[in-house]
């Protein structure tokens, strides 16, 4: 096979394709064989009829037809391995010639990945921030402890007040008609929690045990029931008791008992270590972060329309994913936030843009810098996730590569790599690159296969980059197929 980028102009390659003869003949033969166990001939069982007759009986455009549908393809993604673009959307075929004599001759129209001018991100220098953990962090965290670990007691004959612990009866009505699901006995709540209307709460606060009153309310314009929004009701109100919270004593006892340490000191001592473990990772991430952004602010490329629409797709998938999860669906989103698809689309272009723009540039870093995810690199990742779940990695390993997976935890692998190198460059202390392509020399259009932007989250790498199993794109024609 023959493949030859002809031209590259508006991030759209044109790739003519040139089959031999005798792949092609053999194409055509494995239709035959297909096809021959689907139709019936008089006289033949199925799969038994010579292939003249097949011919004869379903036209041989037919079988042209059927070999196409799996060397077009097959081809096409031969050829983009053989000419290195890396395209971003599916190709438009145009079949020039075609029979056993003479091979396959076509063309493929296609969308590439924009070139990506970095500039000189290596002179890039931060200061990452400073971790500090004060005496006010680890008393704050001790109080909350303390919060954890409080007693109801009662409150004597105490009005009602914030912080306080109340158990009512109530009972709405509206209309003269029971609020739905406005009744209860026994309801224990928190004052000042947020947990009760706000009409209700401003109306216990300062009543005392035994005392009863009518509250008239109205349901806010966000309540959860949308049939009671706006709406006024009566609650009668009784409040049957008071408690108040008792924190213990912070002591060495309540350091043994609540956290397992030797004493008070000790206690503040694991505090801060906590804290500062966890400080330290959010400024490793916040590092992280700005690292990125700096390096995305200063580097140059177009945004494919492509691979933004594809983007916005993924964030209203993952967006009716977790709307599922919570038990509704996108349709009564919509509905309740008085949105449209569209417009949630538009909502999420802005993001959808900065999320592409972030890929295309760290990909192109990855390919300057020579970063690739080794085989043992994606096997520990897979491991850990197996081990997370307590699935047998032999049998994760082989659902990830049927899936696709194992291919996303690549890209994955791959964008933490280049992450790391670009904030060891923000530090000053990263290795020299690796000889690899030059982002201003064609790293938008010359890569391996048909790889998608790196880690872009949910998305199957190489998704709309080849052509189906059904063929040419509509408008493809097959001139020599007759």
């Amino acid at each position: 096979m023959k493949a030859t980028l002809e031209k590259v102009e508006d991030r759209r390659a044109t790739l003519t394709v040139e089959v031999d003869a005798e792949t092609v003949a053999k194409a055509v033969d494995q239709a035959y064989r297909r096809l021959v166990r689907r139709v019936q001939i008089p006289g033949f069982r199925k799969g038994r009829a010579p292939r003249f007759l097949v011919e004869r009986h379903l036209g041989k455009a037919a079988l042209y037809e059927e070999a196409l549908d799996r060397l077009l393809p097959e081809a096409y993604s031969q050829a983009v391995a053989q000419t290195g673009i890396e395209p971003i959307d599916r190709p438009k075929l145009t079949v020039e010639s075609f029979d056993e004599e003479t091979g396959l001759r076509f063309t493929a129209e296609v969308e590439v990945k924009p070139e990506v001018d970095l500039g000189d991100y290596r002179s890039l220098r931060l200061e990452p921030p400073a971790v500090e953990v004060t005496a006010e962090q680890v008393d704050e965290e001790l109080r909350r402890l303390q919060e954890m670990h409080a007693t109801l007691v009662p409150a004597d004959d105490a009005p009602a007040e914030k912080g306080m612990t109340a158990v009512i009866d109530f009972s709405g009505t509206m209309d003269g008609r029971p609020v739905p699901n406005g009744q209860a006995e026994n309801y224990s709540v928190e004052l000042g929690a947020g947990r009760l209307l706000e009409d209700v709460e401003a109306q216990l606060l300062g009543m005392r045990p035994g005392e009863e009153k009518d509250v008239e309310v109205t349901f806010p314009d966000d309540f959860g029931d949308e049939a009671l929004r706006g709406k006024k009701a009566t609650f009668h109100i009784r409040l049957k008791e008071l408690k108040r919270k008792q924190l213990p004593e912070l002591d060495d006892e309540f350091a043994r008992e609540a956290a397992g340490a030797d004493s008070l000191q000790d206690l503040r001592q694991r505090i801060e270590k906590e804290l500062t473990e966890i400080a330290s990772q959010r400024a490793r991430s916040q590092f992280r972060n700005q690292v990125v952004e700096r390096v995305v602010e200063q580097a140059r490329v177009e945004v494919p329309d492509t691979l933004v629409n594809r983007r916005i797709d993924q964030l209203v998938e993952q967006l009716e994913d977790q709307l599922r999860r919570q038990g509704t669906d996108l349709e009564r989103f919509l509905q309740q936030t008085g949105q449209t698809r569209e417009g949630l689309r538009e909502q999420f272009r802005e993001r959808a843009v900065a999320e592409v723009r972030a890929d295309l540039v760290l990909d192109a870093v990855g390919k300057k810098e020579g970063i690739e995810a080794e085989p043992a690199e994606v096997e520990a990742e897979v491991r850990a996730i197996a081990a997370a779940y307590g699935q047998p990695y032999e049998r994760l390993r082989r659902v990830f590569a049927q899936t696709g997976y194992l291919l996303e935890i690549a890209d994955a692998v791959r964008r933490r790599k280049i992450i790391d190198r670009l904030v060891a460059i923000a530090r000053g202390d990263a290795p020299e690159a690796e000889t690899g392509p030059q982002a201003g020399d064609g790293a938008g259009s010359a890569a391996s296969g048909t790889e998608e932007p790196a880690a872009a989250p949910g998305e199957a790498p190489g998704s709309g980059a080849t052509p189906g199993s059904d063929g040419a794109e509509p408008g493809a024609s097959t001139g020599g197929a007759q």
